[in-house]
């Protein structure tokens, strides 16, 4: 008999989009950027099919599919097929993915059974009444006390556990549960389990039709008399349990179904009521209110703290980013960065040595925000320490690659183009580590250098080769980050190098600072403003004047 994994999820984190959640519930889930992929992540550093995670001999295991970037297993680059375990992190290009098994806690799980039931009492949530009839003093108190107990602000992590205990406590049943749903509504992703019995260890199922028609129909549901009812006689989740009545109501955030409090009775010959129905309604209600506005408020004071953090370190990194060197005679220059982000992983620099030469360079740190700032610091402190020694382009790119190697993460790489410009005759030496190729701009076409090696990070002992090119009068060199070139507009096209190339044919011996201008206006005229740019934006310029 085949033995079949345990039920396992990921949750895929990607500087692109939002956390989520993807259950495992096929054999083979394929991971790219291809369309028809079981999670498909448009990031550009993964090939269309990227990895697997897959069914074997009743394990989970990672495969790569021979990508061009690797998939990496806790850092360490997957060459063979790997089994999974709980906790495992898997990088792929600027998205992780976390996988995690379904091994039960039973103070955390509320767990969901394929069986059918029938509700007997159920109440659609915009029939229950905001408050029970005056005459129910003893409800009525009980919603008053919530209330108050639920003004107090908490942290959400201690919310969940309060919310819980207090029903626990106003309406003793043997269990409740709060449970928030997940996206796709049919599983939970945070759950708070109380039990009256220090000893019950079992663990709380509930049935799939009842959540489907509590999220779906907006009921709220009681069951009652389990054991003896024929018509709930298959319910084994609730049978093996010996439940004899429950009762589940939904969360509700303005129209959207959240999550479900539950409560039950073990062994218990007490009849539920509707108006019992209707109290554990409005004590979801509550709950929901109270979940959300602690949500709102923790989440404005992140966004408050990160965003002084995001300030703070796009201050310091636009101070870090130099300005083109001027008064330098028959040359003009120009360094720009428009992030799309607060803070940018991409990166330019300039060095001008004694002897007149000037180091050029234009590098793209893979991800964004503030790890590739972070990651960008360092390489310019690399760059200008190296560069005092004048080592040619080749030999300084090397320099850099084994600094890299040394201290990036293994999953990260940098892409890098760097020059030196002999001002005297024109002459530019450089060494391209995987850049997207720059334009030379001449008096009668526009030439792409197209001859790159291998980008920065990945291997200590990679080559790079010297390669040389001439600047006449009115020549221009305009370097790029693949923001300008894989600029999308509305339809998804791209901007690309050849309508660039179109855009720059007419501008032959203008100033860096026109080439510049029509670059980035070209760009934004493409996508259709400033702010749907999708990649940071860096330029160099180095013009010959005319």
């Amino acid at each position: 008999m085949e033995t079949m994994p345990p039920k396992a999820e990921v949750t895929i984190y990607s500087p692109l989009f939002s956390p989520f959640r993807h259950p495992l519930t096929e054999e083979t889930i394929s991971i790219g950027r291809a369309s028809d992929c079981s999670i498909p992540i448009k990031d550009r550093y993964l090939s269309r099919r990227h990895a697997e995670i897959v069914q074997v001999d009743g394990h989970w295991v990672l495969k790569d599919l021979g990508s061009a970037n690797g998939t990496y297993l806790n850092g360490n680059r997957v060459e063979r097929d790997s089994q999974l375990r709980a906790g495992d992190r898997i990088r792929l290009g600027d998205t992780e993915i976390v996988f995690e098994t379904a091994e039960l806690n039973t103070d955390k799980v509320l767990a969901i059974a394929d069986t059918r039931v029938s509700a007997t009492i159920a109440i659609p949530i915009h029939d229950i009444d905001e408050s029970p009839q005056a005459a129910d003093i003893d409800k009525l108190t009980t919603l008053n006390l919530l209330a108050r107990e639920l003004i107090e602000d908490r942290p959400m992590d201690e919310l969940f556990g309060f919310i819980v205990d207090r029903v626990m406590q106003h309406l003793q049943p043997s269990r409740a549960a709060l449970g928030l749903l997940g996206a796709d509504g049919r599983s939970f992703v945070k759950v708070e389990v109380r039990r009256q019995d220090r000893n019950d260890s079992s663990e709380l199922t509930i049935s799939h039709t009842l959540l489907q028609e509590v999220v779906e129909e907006r009921k709220a549901l009681a069951f009652m008399d389990v054991m003896v009812d024929e018509k709930l006689s298959r319910a084994q989740s609730i049978i093996m349990q010996g439940i004899h009545s429950i009762l589940c109501a939904p969360l509700i955030i303005g129209e959207s179904v959240v999550g479900v409090l539950y409560v039950d009775y073990l062994f218990n010959q007490r009849q539920i009521s509707p108006e019992d129905v209707k109290l554990v309604a409005q004590i979801g209600r509550f709950a929901a209110a109270k979940l959300e506005t602690t949500r709102l408020r923790e989440d404005a004071i992140q966004k408050r703290l990160m965003d002084e953090e995001l300030k703070t370190a796009s201050t310091i990194q636009r101070r870090l980013l130099p300005d083109p060197p001027t008064g330098i005679p028959g040359y003009t220059f120009v360094g720009a960065n428009r992030p799309c982000r607060t803070v940018s992983g991409d990166y330019f620099d300039f060095v001008v040595r004694p002897d007149g030469k000037i180091y050029f360079v234009i590098a793209d740190v893979s991800g964004k925000g503030v790890t590739a700032g972070l990651m960008m610091a360092g390489l310019q402190a690399a760059f200008r320490i190296y560069a005092k020694n004048d080592p040619d382009p080749a030999q300084l790119v090397s320099q850099l690659n084994v600094t890299l190697k040394e201290n990036l993460p293994q999953s990260k790489f940098v892409t890098l183009f760097l020059g030196r410009l002999d001002t005297k005759n024109g002459l530019v030496e450089y060494a391209n580590a995987g850049h997207t190729p720059p334009l030379l701009m001449g008096k009668n076409q526009v030439t792409e250098l197209g001859e790159t090696d291998l980008l920065l990070g990945v291997v200590t002992n990679a080559e790079y080769t010297l390669r040389t090119l001439q600047l006449d009068r009115g020549d221009s060199l305009i370097l790029f980050t693949d923001g300008v070139t894989e600029a999308e507009d509305a339809d998804g096209s791209e901007f690309g190098s050849t309508l660039l190339a179109e855009k720059l044919k007419p501008m032959h011996g203008s100033l860096a600072g026109a080439i510049a201008r029509i670059v980035e206006e070209s760009v934004i005229a493409h996508v259709g403003a400033a702010d749907a740019l999708g990649d940071d934006v860096t330029l160099v310029v180095v013009s010959r004047n005319a």
